[in-house]
Order: C-alpha cells, then structure tokens, then sequence
C-alpha cells in the first residue's frame, strides 16, 4: 500500500516508462497521441516528484498546474487505473500492487470536488 510521497513518485514513473514502451511497441511512439500522453505523465511524475522531494522535479517548470490540467493529469491516472483493474489478474500480487497504486495516485491527484463521473456545469 502506499503511504508516501515518494510511492506516489515511483508509481508515476513506473507508469510514464509503461506507457512510453507500450506507445513503442505499438509502432505509435513519435505519434501524436503518444507526445501528449507522455506531457500528461510527464506532468504527473513531476507533481509526484516535487511531493517526494526529488531535485531534478523541483527545478523544472511549472511548479503548479491550474484546474484544467489537473483534472487532465487525474482523468488520466482514473482510466488507467480503470484499465488495470479490468485487465490485470488481481489474484496475482504484483498487479494487486499496482492497482492499488494507480488508484492511490488518482486519489491524491483529483482536485477536491471533481469526479470522473460527472461534468462540470458551465
């Protein structure tokens, strides 16, 4: 289970590495889509970096996201928390793991207030 900052960190780096090869492996990795993908968990592990206490986190740019990219960076760790849990064998404990990770990355990523679930009214 994680209780820490720097769990947090290396649950987000773990996933930016997954996800750079996958986009890889697919034959999509100068894509577009695998560019943004990787800006969004870039972020993610920069937040989580800046929370553990990481140097190299702590002297990029930016230091704080508005609302809009935050809900970016938590809708994103959501569905892929929501594609591990549909995906991986949860009886194995590696992957218990890392479900229970992802979701606690979504957790302390999602701003007070917002769910998945429902849009914002304008």
């Amino acid at each position: 289970m994680i209780s820490n900052p720097a769990q947090l960190f290396a649950t987000a780096r773990d996933e930016r590495a997954r996800r750079k090869a996958a986009w890889t492996a697919a034959g999509q990795g100068l894509s577009d889509r695998a560019a943004w993908d990787d800006v969004i968990w870039s972020n993610i592990e920069q937040r989580a970096g800046i929370a553990a206490g990481d140097p190299v986190s702590r002297q990029r740019q930016p230091q704080c996201w508005y609302p809009p990219a935050m809900i970016l960076m938590a809708r994103s760790a959501w569905a892929t928390a929501v594609k591990a849990e549909t995906s991986l064998d949860a009886t194995d404990p590696a992957n218990a793991a890392k479900i229970t990770a992802l979701w606690t990355l979504f957790r302390w990523l999602k701003p007070a207030g917002w769910s998945p679930y429902f849009e914002a009214k304008a």
